[in-house]
Order: C-alpha cells, then structure tokens, then sequence
C-alpha cells in the first residue's frame, strides 16, 4: 500500500483490504494454509507457477511472502514507521510483498490471514542466513515444513541445514522433494535386486558409487541405501557393513541439478550398473563379472515437481523412512 503511517495502522489497513478482496469472491472451505516463502529471485517463477497448480487444485489458503524485492533507501522509513507492503489476491491466494518489513510484522499478517482449525504448511524455499530470524517466527504456527535441499543448490549445504534442523527440532515434521524424488530409483534398485541369486551378493557389496547433478541426492541414496543394508556410516565417504568390513563411498557431481544419473554397487566378484539412457525416462541395468546380466532397459517412473508438491503438501502421516534416513545421513555429512 501506498499509505505512509506507523507500524501497526499499515499492517491494520492493509489487513483489512486484503480481507476486503478475498470477501469478494465466494469461498470453499479450506483444508490447509500453504505459507510459501521466496527469498531467491532466480527461483521466484519457478516457485510461483507450482504453488499456483496447487492452490487452484486444492482448496487451500494460500500465503505467499515474495521477499525477492528490493528495498532501498527511498522507500524505506524509520523509527517506528513501516514500510507499505504491496499485495495481490486472487481467490484464496494472497501474494505479499515483504521485501521491506520485519519478522514480527510478516508473523502479524501470517497470524491474521492465516484459517484456524486447519494445519498450516511451510513451504520454506530459502537458505539464506538473513532470512534466518523471519523462519524461526513462522516456526511455532507450523504443523509441516517443507524444504527442497537441492532446489537450487548442486553441493550439500543445504541438506546439512536440514540434517541439523531436525536434530534440534525432532517434532516438527519435515518433507524434503529431493528425497522425495528418489523413489523411482528406489524401486528399480530394489526390483533389480530382487533375483533370489542376488539377495546375498548385495550383502558382499565394497564399493558404492552415484553420479548426481546435486549433492543431497546422492547423499539420501546412499544414506537409504545403508539402511537398507545395514550399514553405518563411518565418515564422509565410508560405511561399515555388518560384519565389520568397509564400504568405500564414492560421489561424482554430474549432469542436470536435482537428477540421478548412475548409480555402480561393486562385489569382490560382480559389479551392478545402472545408467540413464538417452532418453532420461529409461535406466539400463546390467551386471559384469561372475554374476553377469545383460542389460535391461527399465522405465524410470516420472514425478514432475508439482506431483512431489503435491504429495508433500497433502501426506498427513510422518514418513518413518525418511526421519531415519536423515539420522543415516547425520555422520555422512559430519
């Protein structure tokens, strides 16, 4: 708004004027509020267009808080004068632009809007250390967050925010999309390995390696796949399988952000590939050495990122495997 007024007359006008346009259109009962936050502007589009197919799907308050702006000089005030916050509503998304307020002003507007009676979901797309205190403010009114660690970041600092998150706050429920990501791979490792003559060969298993485009997924591979097996992780690049013997652990930066590309799981005696062809939807699966199979083309399962958003935002119970992944991956990552 372009109002110049204090604090608490700003967060009151504009209130009531964003309350004015969502009175204007006739409502369904929402199920949900969906705050999303930005703080990234080369991902800002990205973001907007899938939490735009989520809102119009389901019926759902929907908060977004765009700080992606810029906030100079000229526009701001001082003292206990705040800045104007621009807004857009369109049915029962509100876009805000809270590029030049604080945390306890952008709380104030989520705590008003926000519906009782339902959970509220936190979509949180950025890392940057100065949103940190904005975070920790929603943090109490949250019932699920929701965070992609590799959404626009190829190493693991992400992922380690995320693994350190979760130690200190181990009941809040946590969803990670590039996690989430790995279930098509998961399912043909497993069908892969479901030979009955290849049951015992995964347990003689030396050496692992994954090709990844992002840090966090070969991370959250091998962490899955050490549970899996029953593997320790014994540092960076190591585990420990059960009979005491290492496992060496080995990681190559490859390819397209947020994708496997390969993923070798080598024996004493046999080596187990599996690749993603040139068509990206297909990965071909073979073995060389004593246990030797040609090579079998396998559908790789396509999730777009809405349909992961989707899961995500609309799963009610906490995924197990994925809290004892994250303790798998803990040691990994130091």
């Amino acid at each position: 708004m372009a109002q110049d007024m204090n604090e608490s007359s700003t967060i009151a006008t504009s209130l009531d004027e964003i309350r004015n346009e969502l009175n204007r259109t006739k409502l369904t009962a929402s199920t949900m509020n969906f705050v999303v936050w930005i703080d990234d502007p080369d991902r800002r589009a990205w973001i907007l267009e899938r939490t735009a197919m989520l809102s119009d799907k389901y019926p759902s308050l929907t908060i977004v808080l765009d700080h992606t702006g810029e906030c100079n000089e000229a526009v701001l005030t001082t003292g206990e004068r705040a800045a104007p916050v621009e807004f857009t509503v369109q049915g029962e998304r509100v876009q805000l632009d809270v590029s030049c307020i604080d945390a306890p002003a952008i709380l104030g507007y989520v705590t008003a809007l926000s519906k009782t009676g339902v959970p509220t979901i936190l979509w949180w797309s950025g890392m940057k250390e100065a949103s940190r205190e904005i975070f920790y403010a929603l943090l109490p009114s949250v019932s699920t967050l929701l965070f992609d660690s590799s959404g626009a970041a190829r190493d693991a600092s992400a992922m380690e925010k995320i693994i350190a998150f979760h130690q200190e706050h181990p009941e809040v429920e946590l969803r990670d999309l590039a996690w989430m990501r790995l279930r098509p791979w998961q399912d043909v490792i497993a069908n892969f390995f479901d030979d009955p003559q290849l049951q015992t060969e995964v347990y003689a298993i030396r050496r692992l390696f994954i090709a990844s485009g992002s840090d966090s997924e070969a991370f959250y591979l091998g962490a899955w796949l050490a549970g899996s097996l029953g593997w320790t992780a014994a540092g960076r690049d190591a585990f420990t399988d059960r009979a005491g013997r290492t496992v060496t652990f080995e990681r190559r930066r490859v390819g397209d952000i947020r994708r496997v590309q390969s993923i070798c799981l080598d024996s004493a005696k046999s080596w187990y590939h599996g690749e993603v062809t040139e068509d990206p939807g297909v990965v071909r699966f073979w073995a060389e050495g004593e246990h030797a199979r040609e090579p079998q083309l396998v559908p790789l399962r396509a999730i777009d990122n809405a349909s992961l958003l989707e899961r995500a935002v609309l799963e009610t119970q906490p995924d197990e495997l994925f809290e004892s992944v994250l303790r798998a991956a803990a040691p990994l990552l130091g």
